[in-house]
């Protein structure tokens, strides 16, 4: 295969991950609906219902535009570059919100203690804060070309700062790390207590679980953009980019899913015990007095 075969082939790989995210982001959406319209529509506004809205359905907003320039036939170069700059920012927007729902469940593990929440949250500010700084420097240094070779549907990037894009994932990646860290500190110290509460141990099981799926993801994104350094390579610099934003949406709103879950049965367990039973232990009690 020569080198301009490589290219097509590349970037046609490229689309299919795309589609792929996309059809994810629909099936999880299929899956999840109806957990959604009982433990979330129907519940009071609060901080985490708003956190779920944001993370669940601001991916209408960038995510059809990735397919919209990945296929379109034809895109002037003036076009691309909005459609870019659009999806680029919804990204920055999504897995932002995604964390600070990871940040909040952090808060909640932690027993709501506030150095936890200052910490986190100043870590969380600087992380998105300097995301931001970056992604205005990627977006300003971008450069897009016709596609180089016939029939290449969508838009080419055909320059850009290797570093602006990188280093936002990097920043995932090690905001992550931070907070599963703390995650598995506090599982350790308080184990023989958790394992004794459905509410703690989802908690748990959630955030290191999705923090896996996150990470790996993530870290083979950071790979594929460092390694796009030749022509047939810097077609695959956008390999995961769609996939991460899709599954910090999917795997943020679960975890919110999850804690309702979870909350609700216990709520209906303890409506469910049998009054004679209550009555019973109190029986109990005043006889071993």
């Amino acid at each position: 295969m020569n080198e301009d075969d490589t290219i097509i082939y590349n970037l046609q790989v490229v689309r299919y991950v795309d589609v792929a995210s996309v059809a994810i982001l629909v099936f999880d959406y299929a899956l999840t609906f109806e957990r959604e319209v009982s433990l979330i529509w129907r519940s009071k506004w609060s901080l985490p219902k708003v956190l779920f809205l944001l993370s669940r359905y601001s991916t209408v907003l960038d995510v059809p535009l990735v397919l919209y320039y990945s296929i379109t036939p034809v895109v002037s170069v003036q076009h691309c570059a909005q459609l870019h700059e659009g999806v680029s920012w919804g990204t920055v927007f999504g897995i932002s919100v995604a964390e600070a729902i990871l940040l909040v469940r952090t808060y909640a593990l932690s027993g709501a203690k506030r150095s936890v929440l200052i910490t986190f949250t100043s870590i969380w500010a600087t992380a998105v804060a300097t995301t931001i700084v970056l992604v205005a420097l990627f977006v300003k240094s971008s450069i897009f070309i016709l596609p180089p070779l016939p029939g290449i549907p969508g838009c080419f990037l055909a320059m850009y700062n290797r570093a602006e894009v990188v280093a936002p994932f990097v920043i995932v990646l090690l905001y992550d790390t931070v907070v599963i860290a703390y995650t598995l500190y506090l599982g350790v110290k308080n184990y023989h207590h958790s394992v004794r509460i459905p509410l703690l141990v989802t908690l748990y099981r959630d955030g290191i679980t999705y923090y896996l799926f996150l990470f790996i993801v993530s870290l083979l994104n950071v790979f594929m953009l460092l390694n796009g350094t030749s022509p047939t390579k810097q077609a695959l610099t956008q390999f995961f980019n769609t996939f991460v934003r899709v599954l910090h949406s999917v795997l943020s709103t679960r975890v919110i899913l999850h804690i309702r879950d979870v909350e609700r049965k216990n709520f209906q367990l303890e409506r469910e015990i049998p009054l004679s039973t209550v009555r019973f232990e109190a029986q109990t009690l005043d006889t071993q007095r």
